[in-house]
């Protein structure tokens, strides 16, 4: 549950101070100037201009009068302009105020921010848009905050997990070689090598995660033919797809294939993990196709398999770090519960997209990547 950044009881602070001094010397110097130049420099530029337009006389007559003059206008600025004076005093406290009150709330929201709580939110000012706007950023900041935080935890959480299965494995062979209870021969060492394996794939799949989700993949977009990417990422995996049972054909439609803007090794990293996922979910006898479209907007890669198929409450989370739906995506089917993650978060840092659809368990799964041909410029 959100919660909004309380207010500060309001305080003559030092900006605030600062604020109404310049104010006030400004409306001093704009008075004073307005009183010396009706007071003492009006009436005398009156009397040289009648000399100049020949009325010697009749100056010479007012001379007498520029003293009255002088009282009448410095009783009028006193009535007009002290009342003057008084109201943009009052209406720069005001304003004062309510900008610091502002800046308070702010402040106490971004060291709320600081000690690490992401639910704090900021309201609107009502002081115009530039404050709307920075009220606005400020709580896109601290949502996107929250989430990465969330992401974390619960990274931190699947990782303890699946870390947990190896290292028990290894503690427990560990112990029995020490004993005595376990002989280290071929089969224990191979047990043991397996389970390091495991660790390694398992670190190296996060590094590259993170490096993807955080945009810090170094990618080399450069025209490629799609349908040679795919047909590759085909023969890769047929040897494997043959000692299992199972078919594997790579079939292009559409317009004339031209080139496409991506970066090869990643595409053909994505492709080979889509390939992998689908072989380790169909059963000897089905088969996999990778159906390569190419349309005036866009090239997709559809892999389909006739596999296990995924359930419709599982489908919208097959892209989550370390998810496994409870029907044939266990940890012992291989893989580290990263490689999904891994292919859609390089799909989108190319400009593409990828998703997942299934009829149900049973009915095979889909996996269909979209690569626009014009990407906006950034």
């Amino acid at each position: 549950m959100s919660a909004t950044a309380s207010t500060q009881t309001w305080s003559w602070s030092p900006l605030t101070v600062r604020l109404m001094l310049a104010q006030a010397a400004v409306l001093l110097v704009g008075l004073i100037i307005v009183v010396i130049t009706a007071v003492l420099v009006g009436p005398s530029m009156f009397y040289h201009e009648l000399i100049q337009a020949g009325h010697a006389d009749e100056a010479t007559g007012l001379v007498h009068l520029e003293d009255a003059f002088r009282s009448v206008s410095l009783t009028a600025l006193a009535i007009g302009g002290l009342p003057a004076l008084y109201i943009a005093g009052v209406l720069s406290f005001y304003l004062h105020r309510t900008i610091g009150k502002s800046l308070a709330s702010f402040t106490t929201a971004a060291g709320q921010v600081a000690s690490g709580n992401y639910d704090v939110r900021v309201t609107s000012t009502k002081l115009g848009p530039e404050f709307d706007s920075l009220a606005g950023s400020f709580n896109e900041m601290a949502a996107k905050l929250s989430a990465v935080d969330t992401t974390r935890r619960q990274l931190l959480a699947d990782l303890a997990h699946e870390m947990r299965t190896p290292l028990a494995s290894l503690k427990g062979h560990l112990e029995g070689i020490e004993d005595g209870v376990v002989e280290l021969d071929e089969h224990t060492t191979g047990i043991l090598y397996a389970q390091i394996a495991r660790l390694e794939r398992l670190a190296r799949d996060i590094r590259q995660l993170t490096a993807a989700e955080e945009g810090m993949t170094h990618l080399q977009l450069t025209p490629q033919d799609p349908q040679r990417l795919a047909t590759q990422a085909v023969a890769a995996i047929e040897p494997d797809a043959a000692g299992k049972g199972v078919s594997i054909t790579s079939i292009s439609t559409g317009m004339d294939i031209t080139p496409v803007l991506l970066d090869r090794e990643r595409m053909g990293q994505v492709l080979g993990n889509l390939l992998e996922n689908a072989l380790r979910h169909t059963p000897p006898g089905g088969s996999i196709t990778v159906h390569t479209d190419h349309a005036p907007e866009a090239v997709t890669f559809t892999v389909t398999d006739t596999g296990e198929g995924i359930s419709a409450e599982n489908l919208p989370h097959v892209f989550e770090r370390f998810y496994r739906a409870n029907t044939g995506r266990e940890a012992h089917r291989g893989g580290s519960g990263l490689g999904l993650a891994i292919s859609k978060a390089l799909v989108e840092a190319q400009g593409g997209s990828l998703e997942a659809t299934s009829d149900g368990l049973g009915q095979g799964a889909r996996f269909r990547i979209r690569l626009p041909r014009h990407r906006p410029t950034t």
